[in-house]
């Protein structure tokens, strides 16, 4: 019977450390041209297969990577789903849940790393993480106070999206604008502020426009629950005193606000504005096109792929914010 091919073995054969063997096997940038191509002829020449399992029990962590979210963004995931396999991880995919069960789940469940893109947690669930060992990268949206500083930071800038969004439109010469907040949105609280609520406020109030507060949809539990508040916004207010457009926190809320307009038999953009965020596929088919925030998902995957191999193979990648650019179609 033939005896396993280890990594040392191609490490030995291609003249390598063991490290560079790793590097290479998971696709990491980190490794010169010459190195690279004498790993790959040593794998291929020893017909080596890493050995996922006993990876596993030696580190106790699996080649899994979780990804936490609100909200089932598929194209983002679907991309970094795509990244990290190629560098050997499987990606586990969960809503997230506000129980500080859940946190134990996640910590028993032995991932090599975790990205969470959720707002639900405070930071003493989200420290919890990262003090029993497992790397967290934040898709931050809020403030955090008290965030350990192991936790590593790659989101969009959210806040200067927001006010980028904002300028245009009173540029355009809206002063009613109403914003559509995520699902389980939080408010200010002893965690800290939501960059989002910031942004508006604050950008609004530079431009010497009242906050409505009416004006800022927020619901914790639902999708129909916030369209709700945005029929009751325009049914509520007359002509003159109702919103003239409408900011979404994403592409596909944005999508749903669209109906709601129409089914008030309002006509966009000639009657109400709306932009979204994100710039998903269906921003391009809606009618009309949508405005939107281009957050250059393809890109910002295959950084966030890259700083959760780095992490799980012990580095810690600097934390990053990456603006958006805003793409102007039909929708204002």
């Amino acid at each position: 019977m033939r005896q396993r091919v280890t990594r040392n073995d191609v490490a030995k054969l291609a003249g390598v450390s063991p490290a560079v063997v790793s590097y290479v096997i998971n696709d990491s940038n980190y490794v010169s041209q010459e190195k690279r191509e004498a790993v790959l002829k040593a794998v291929k020449e020893l017909e080596y297969t890493p050995n996922v399992f006993a990876k596993s029990l030696r580190t106790n962590r699996s080649n899994q990577i979780a990804l936490v979210g609100d909200t089932l963004q598929a194209e983002l995931y679907e991309e970094l789903s795509a990244q990290l396999f190629q560098k050997g991880f499987f990606s586990c995919l969960f809503y997230s849940q506000k129980e500080d069960t859940f946190i134990n789940r996640l910590i028993e469940g032995r991932f090599a790393a975790i990205f969470m893109a959720s707002n639900a947690f405070t930071a003493e669930q989200l420290n919890r993480i990262v003090q029993n060992g497992i790397p967290l990268i934040l898709y931050q949206s809020r403030e955090y106070i008290g965030l350990d500083p192991r936790i590593v930071i790659r989101a969009p800038d959210i806040y200067n999206d927001v006010k980028q969004i904002l300028n245009y439109l009173i540029m355009k010469g809206h002063r009613r604008i109403a914003f559509v907040a995520p699902l389980k949105y939080r408010a200010a609280g002893a965690d800290g502020d939501d960059f989002r609520a910031r942004a508006y406020s604050e950008t609004l109030r530079s431009n010497q426009i009242q906050v409505n507060p009416d004006f800022f949809c927020r619901h914790t539990q639902s999708e129909a629950s916030l369209l709700e508040d945005v029929v009751y916004i325009m049914t509520s207010y007359n002509a003159s005193e109702r919103p003239t457009a409408f900011v979404a926190s994403d592409d596909h809320m944005a999508a749903q606000v669209m109906q709601c307009i129409r089914k008030l038999n309002l006509r966009i953009p000639d009657d109400i504005a709306i932009v979204g965020s994100g710039n998903i596929a269906s921003s391009q088919i809606t009618t009309p096109e949508l405005t939107t925030i281009d957050s250059g998902i393809p890109d910002f995957a295959s950084e966030v792929a890259d700083a959760l191999f780095c992490m799980a193979n012990g580095e810690t990648p600097e934390n990053r914010l990456y603006k958006g650019r805003l793409i102007i179609r039909g929708s204002t």
